[in-house]
């Protein structure tokens, strides 16, 4: 018997992986510009999903659930794929990864005149970041926060966090500039009760993740990445991001 071709192969895979004529993805709320339920189109990365499966000739069925939630349920299988996540040691044991959706730099959110050096991660040991539940720690920090040198505090989401921070109940959190700045938005904050350090801790990657252990997962990424780069050639993208950053 002649093998099946590629696309062929992808097309029956993706048809397994379907349920209900769609795609079932889940993301959470509270990461603006990237996701969030009240966002025009959801948010950038929930615009670009949809949109780039669409590419692929794939419809999507996209739920809201809390973080920890909908990352338990997209590792078991019970969604085909959830975003967007940074790439961690601990999560790649779990997930595959699509191409990149968005590249953010991370910053620290600290009281203005914080004396933290965060150029020198070191000298952070005592201090306690805030980590929303379900959000993997900045990777510079993770040795020091295994070794318990920097505490880890775990509340609902970040606006959360920027209450915290701003309460002396933690020192910092870590995210990108737009999603720091709606951070203290929604924490009915003054625009200028936190700020964020001049120094970078790292740039990092926003992916769409489907668990290993779901069927057809990696055939569900194909499809996602092959939609991508349509979408980056004609054009969408770039639409797609100016009008979530502007």
């Amino acid at each position: 018997m002649r093998q099946p071709t590629l696309a062929a192969a992808l097309a029956l895979s993706l048809a397994l992986a379907c349920q209900a004529d769609s795609l079932s993805l889940v993301t959470g709320n509270d990461y603006a510009p990237f996701a969030d339920s009240k966002l025009p189109n959801g948010g950038l990365a929930a615009e670009v999903a949809v949109k780039a499966f669409a590419e692929s000739k794939t419809e999507v069925k996209l739920d809201w659930s809390p973080w920890a939630r909908g990352y338990e349920e997209a590792k078991s299988g019970r969604y085909a794929a959830t975003f967007p996540y940074v790439k961690s040691a601990e999560r790649e044991k779990d997930f595959i990864y699509s191409a990149p959706i968005y590249e953010i730099q991370q910053r620290a959110f600290a009281k203005p005149g914080s004396k933290f050096d965060f150029g020198h991660v070191a000298s952070l040991a005592g201090s306690t970041v805030c980590v929303p539940l379900g959000w993997a720690p900045s990777a510079s920090l993770l040795p020091l926060i295994k070794s318990g040198q920097i505490k880890k505090s775990e509340p609902k989401d970040i606006s959360t966090c920027a209450q915290m921070v701003a309460a002396g109940r933690a020192d910092y959190f870590v995210t990108d500039q737009f999603q720091g700045r709606t951070a203290i938005k929604g924490a009915n904050l003054p625009a200028d009760a936190l700020t964020a350090s001049s120094v970078v801790l790292e740039s990092e990657t926003l992916h769409l993740i489907a668990g290993r252990a779901t069927p057809q997962g990696r055939s569900v990424i194909a499809a996602f990445d092959k939609g991508l780069e349509t979408l980056r050639k004609n054009g969408g993208y770039d639409r797609i991001v100016a009008a979530h950053t502007r």
